[in-house]
């Protein structure tokens, strides 16, 4: 906790939250806003190359227009309304008041997994033509630095910072992958020229966007409850661990066309082997 710090260090987290919050408002939402209109104008494009060439990826395409257009500001949103409640428990969080801490964790997580997200689309159909520097990975940073600095600049014992490291970092990671991976096996499932009916191969998709959002929920409370060092956040990360381990390792398996659901269920895996380890599972839980 915070309060384990000296006043130095608490300033110094504290005022890089708020700078960090204070570029969640004002900045994230605009550079949310300016990457969507190039990647639906990249995907349209393909979209048509595609159905010119009679390429059967056309239609898979056909719902990443609708999804990026929604998503992206969707995110810039939501990191909006994590930087303004940032600011709002500024104050206690300098107190050192422990109930700060996970939902500090929290709000930092928003830009952080909307980030990660976003990057992937700007690669695929802007960066890959135009090159330059992903503005996503500004908004991912902007969550991240301060989410690692209030882990890590805590008066704790070594074995004690890599323990959050690790799981923090984790958790983090696993929830941005499952909701692009949801997000892919949503676009697959709703796209596909023979819906409603499921062509081969394909009912695996509902399940895989389905279980793999509700895994991403599940990491994101562990997030705000491992952060309040409650026993509740190790059932939720647990959870969250192994439905991602299912849910991606079964997607994966039926469709294997890229490693995405591997690296997917292999992140879920390693949360799962983290908290079951005595090592990690007693530094994560206060039992008091």
């Amino acid at each position: 906790m915070l309060l384990s710090t000296s006043r130095q260090v608490r300033l110094a987290v504290v005022s890089l939250i708020v700078l960090a919050a204070i570029l969640m408002i004002v900045l994230v939402p605009f550079i949310s806003f300016d990457m969507s209109n190039p990647i639906v104008k990249a995907q349209q494009v393909r979209i048509e190359k595609f159905t010119t060439e009679g390429n059967p990826q056309a239609p898979l395409l056909a719902y990443t227009v609708w999804l990026v257009s929604f998503f992206f500001p969707f995110w810039g949103t939501m990191s909006v309304v994590a930087g303004l409640a940032l600011l709002v428990i500024a104050l206690p969080l300098y107190r050192g008041e422990r109930w700060t801490r996970g939902l500090a964790l929290l709000c930092l997580a928003v830009p952080s997994i909307g980030g990660a997200y976003m990057i992937v689309p700007w690669m695929n159909f802007v960066g890959s033509t135009q090159g330059g520097f992903p503005p996503a990975v500004i908004i991912m940073t902007i969550g991240l630095i301060p989410y690692f600095a209030l882990l890590l600049a805590e008066n704790v014992e070594r074995n004690q910072k890599i323990v959050d490291f690790l799981v923090f970092l984790m958790l983090g990671v696993t929830a941005a992958e499952n909701f692009a991976n949801g997000h892919a096996a949503f676009r697959i499932l709703f796209g596909h020229p023979a819906r409603p009916l499921f062509a081969e191969g394909i009912a695996i998709t509902y399940f895989g966007w389905l279980a793999l959002w509700v895994g991403m929920g599940l990491c994101i409370a562990a997030i705000y409850l491992l952060g309040e060092k409650k026993m509740s956040g190790w059932y939720a990360g647990m959870i969250g661990g192994l439905v991602t381990l299912v849910a991606s390792g079964a997607t994966h398996y039926v469709r294997h066309a890229t490693n995405d659901y591997l690296y997917g269920a292999l992140m879920g895996l390693s949360i799962v082997v983290m908290l079951v380890i005595p090592f990690f599972k007693q530094r994560l839980i206060e039992t008091k």
